[in-house]
């Protein structure tokens, strides 16, 4: 679970349903991916990530977006049909509030595949190897170790050069910009 950086603020039954049912709708599960609504993105993601409202001034940090904001956005998506038609409200919500909507899909989809079961799923039915984030080292675990008499990892007729940073030159482009506007 992520340290609360913020006091605790939550969500009432009726809003955490809603969420989730958007969330669901955003991320419909398959295979044996589960859905959004079941991994604890709630609690562990999105409430870990929205800051209360007035405990940070300036600019919003990611998601950006505070919690009368998110409130508010639950309460868009009930007006414009609720449970009952979340795939018209998320519609209507990318519509008429695109930074908003865009704040939700950001919490989704990096809440999502952030939780462990989301992994799992991954591993399962897509790509054995995967192990999730963070991703220090790649695939390393899964790739064959560096063969310096591989052809491919270390070709005989190297390509391309190094420049280090500070030897790096600005390129003459005054021939170039007075042909280019004379045609």
């Amino acid at each position: 679970m992520v340290t609360d950086r913020w006091s605790r603020w939550t969500l009432t039954d009726s809003d955490r349903a809603l969420l989730g049912a958007a969330l669901d709708t955003l991320l419909p599960p398959e295979g044996s991916f589960p859905a959004p609504s079941e991994t604890g993105i709630i609690d562990d993601f999105v409430l870990q990530r929205v800051p209360p409202t007035g405990a940070i001034t300036g600019v919003l940090p990611y998601p950006g977006i505070d919690s009368d904001a998110l409130r508010g956005t639950i309460a868009m998506l009930e007006s414009a049909g609720g449970e009952d038609d979340m795939v018209a409200a998320l519609e209507q919500l990318e519509r008429d509030q695109p930074f908003l909507f865009g704040a939700l899909w950001r919490l989704a989809i990096y809440g999502y595949y952030s939780r462990p079961e989301t992994v799992a799923a991954i591993q399962r039915d897509l790509a054995p190897a995967y192990h999730g984030a963070p991703l220090p080292l790649g695939y390393n675990h899964a790739i064959e170790p560096w063969d310096p008499t591989d052809p491919f990892q270390f070709p005989t007729n190297p390509r391309g050069s190094y420049i280090p940073t500070g030897e790096v030159t600005r390129v003459d482009l005054s021939q170039v910009i007075s042909t280019a506007s004379a045609d």
